[in-house]
């Protein structure tokens, strides 16, 4: 497997088979830093803010050498750890792996005890990374990185923060992400949350068991691949017994995932800059983009064109796994010599 974090990047791949995070008590690289109330871009704020967050490797004298790694959407840093050698050399960089908003890990509507369930306020993908900001530069005394590194959601955040904090890092990867979404993204992330919230067992976000929203699960099987790829995987005659285990069994929390697929839902880095090109002018970082343009989460032409108007190194991939390259399908070391140049 090529990438860190080949399960966590397909952010709804997690809504219908991968496990929810519990912390054990032999968890023992899971730290968290608390950064107060922290205001939100929308006027609110979130209570006594937690970030999660694990850390591989030495910081070097000058404490210049960090790279981060935010979590994808459903993600969590207790799986990407499984793959850390993968992308980044941490005999040569400090890696901290950090655990976005909402996942359940840092503050999210699962776990927060002043904010329960819908009480907690909608956070933005710009929000993610002001909170990443404030742990870095106040917490872990972190001035400066090598690089920002994300896949999917976490390649968002990535893009977001070459806008947000321009002079803050040396290079920038960004994976299947987007530097805003498209209507056919729209679309789609739109009809998830519609499917979420009219599911009778949601009861308007106040569960008391977490539902599995079965119509949902099934839209994100659909998006998440190819028509190739599911006629490949999938006989014809065993279709009905595969249809019937989509979303059989909830493993993410419903009200942490609608709120972090909204947050990507208002990710746009033209915000407060008036255009793509305007954007693009702010970046300072070398950035590398991986691009599949049969990626069906996130349409890639947006991506594509962001690359080249920053002049990044581009990878254009036209696969048929779609959203699923992480498994292995990006060419070898590809960020790992990326990062190292």
């Amino acid at each position: 497997m090529n990438q860190i974090i080949p399960i966590l990047t397909l952010l709804l791949l997690l809504a219908t088979k991968q496990h929810a995070y519990s912390q054990t008590r032999t968890d023992t690289r899971q730290q968290y830093t608390s950064i107060g109330d922290f205001p939100l871009e929308n006027g609110q704020h979130i209570t006594d803010c937690r970030i999660g967050y694990r850390t591989f490797g030495k910081l070097n004298a000058t404490r210049s050498n960090a790279i981060i790694y935010p979590s994808a959407g459903g993600g969590t840093t207790f799986y990407m750890q499984f793959s850390v050698n993968k992308d980044v050399d941490t005999t040569r960089f400090y890696l901290i792996l950090i655990d976005a908003l909402g996942n359940g890990v840092s503050s999210s509507p699962s776990n927060s005890t002043a904010q329960p369930k819908t009480s907690f306020p909608q956070f933005s993908i710009r929000d993610m990374v002001n909170t990443q900001y404030k742990m870095l530069t106040e917490k872990l005394d972190i001035h400066h990185l090598a690089a920002v590194v994300g896949g999917s959601m976490g390649g968002c955040q990535a893009l977001q923060w070459a806008v947000s904090y321009p002079d803050f890092m040396d290079k920038i990867v960004a994976i299947d992400a987007t530097p805003r979404l498209t209507a056919y993204d729209l679309l789609w992330t739109s009809t998830y949350i519609d499917a979420v919230k009219s599911d009778t067992a949601y009861h308007s976000g106040n569960y008391t068991v977490n539902p599995p929203v079965p119509m949902a699960a099934r839209l994100s099987q659909l998006l998440i691949s190819t028509p190739a790829s599911v006629n490949s995987t999938t006989p014809a005659d065993s279709f009905s017994s595969w249809y019937a285990t989509i979303g059989k069994t909830a493993y993410l929390d419903a009200n942490n995932f609608l709120w972090q697929m909204k947050a990507t839902m208002m990710q746009d880095i033209t915000k407060g800059e008036g255009s793509l090109e305007s954007a693009a002018k702010k970046v300072k970082a070398k950035v590398l983009i991986i691009a599949n343009k049969q990626d069906r989460i996130f349409i890639q032409t947006p991506s594509i064109k962001f690359a080249k108007l920053v002049n990044a190194e581009l990878v254009e991939m036209d696969d048929d796994s779609g959203h699923l390259i992480f498994g292995g399908k990006i060419p070898v070391d590809t960020t790992r010599k990326f990062l190292t140049r």
